[in-house]
């Protein structure tokens, strides 16, 4: 049993490691590292935690790379946009040149 894991119980004081005492299936528990300090596992010892008034450390993307970047995106948003302009617009078949194999149909027109 892991000394982080021993909970004792505060009925019957067993130790035990499961969510209710096996003896006497109390809910009542206190860990054992309470009171008997845990050794770090970590084999390196933790960061300092950041000030609150220090600010965090920036990577800075430089400015050329940022520029790229603002770019490619404006490349892509136009084309997009020019893709849906031409999607938008209505065809218009009257000016369409039929190719000479295609036979042509003659419209009917409506009998009343």
């Amino acid at each position: 049993m892991q000394l982080r894991n021993a909970r004792l119980c505060l009925n019957c004081e067993e130790i035990h490691a499961a969510a209710h005492c096996p003896v006497c299936t109390s809910e009542s528990f206190a860990f054992v590292s309470r009171w008997i300090p845990v050794e770090e596992r970590r084999k390196e010892p933790r960061r300092p935690a950041l000030d609150a008034a220090q600010p965090a450390p920036r990577t800075a993307v430089p400015g050329r790379m940022r520029w790229v970047k603002r770019g490619a995106a404006g490349v892509a948003v136009l084309a997009a946009s020019r893709m849906l302009w031409q999607l938008s617009r209505p065809v218009e078949w009257e000016d369409a040149e039929i190719p000479e194999d295609v036979e042509q149909r003659e419209q009917e027109e409506p009998t009343e």
